[in-house]
């Protein structure tokens, strides 16, 4: 095989592996979250149940946060802890066969959505790469072009390879706009925006939906239907009907 093409294709070859193991680990992620969704669902019930002893006192508590986090202050006793741990435990077992589902306006809280939203942008960028890769080797854009779009926002590119989609209504960017939003509250994660990352059940599925749209426009996997499938997994078994 010729150098030129043996270059070419391996860097397809790895676009394509990238793409799609980002993609399974995106939607690995949002199983875990909605678990551990259900799971909190279930713990707040148990714990209703849970008393502090009779006699136990809650100390007093410093105004400020240094103090607190660099104190030893015991707030619940030694016996009440392990009652709240316990039913912990036991909410996130029941919750791998729970039947209880997540109402499509239920916030996403759970610390595994950063994981969702990461992946599922870097598999999007990933695959817009590999879409100019493309229209490189078609003679399309020339080196020079190439070299500069590579390195412009996955939005830009996205604008750039389907402009005729996206103007002729065939495409829209509002929900990839919203994910790239999430992504970057996650990747430059501080305290001021912690609560940013909580999309809806209803949220997410119409950023699937965005996604699946893209995919179709693009050639090679993973496809439209691949994203489909994933979203399926979620919604049958975590969300209600």
């Amino acid at each position: 095989m010729p150098k030129g093409i043996d270059t070419s294709l391996s860097h397809y070859q790895s676009l394509v592996e990238a793409a799609n193991f980002f993609l399974y680990t995106a939607f690995y992620h949002i199983h875990q979250a909605c678990e551990l969704e259900v799971a909190g669902i279930i713990f707040g019930k148990k714990i209703m149940s849970i008393n502090p002893e009779p006699d136990w006192k809650i100390p007093s508590m410093p105004d400020k946060l240094l103090p607190f986090i660099r104190s030893d202050i015991q707030v619940l006793s030694d016996e009440t802890s392990n009652k709240m741990a316990d039913a912990w435990e036991t909410a996130q077992v029941e919750a791998h066969t729970s039947k209880l589902r997540l109402a499509k306006k239920h916030p996403i809280v759970q610390i595994e959505i950063i994981g969702h939203v990461i992946n599922l942008a870097a598999c999007i960028e990933t695959a817009t790469n590999r879409q100019l890769l493309l229209l490189r080797e078609e003679g399309k854009i020339d080196d020079s072009h190439y070299a500069i779009m590579e390195r412009s926002e996955t939005l830009s590119k996205i604008l750039f390879c389907f402009k005729d989609e996206i103007l002729n209504n065939k495409l829209s960017t509002s929900q990839l706009k919203y994910l790239f939003k999430l992504r970057n509250h996650a990747v430059h994660f501080k305290a001021s925006g912690s609560d940013k990352v909580t999309p809806t059940v209803e949220e997410l599925l119409q950023i699937w939906k965005n996604v699946g749209d893209l995919f179709r426009l693009i050639e090679g996997e993973p496809t439209e239907k691949d994203v489909a499938g994933y979203a399926d997994s979620v919604v049958s078994r975590w969300v209600e009907s």
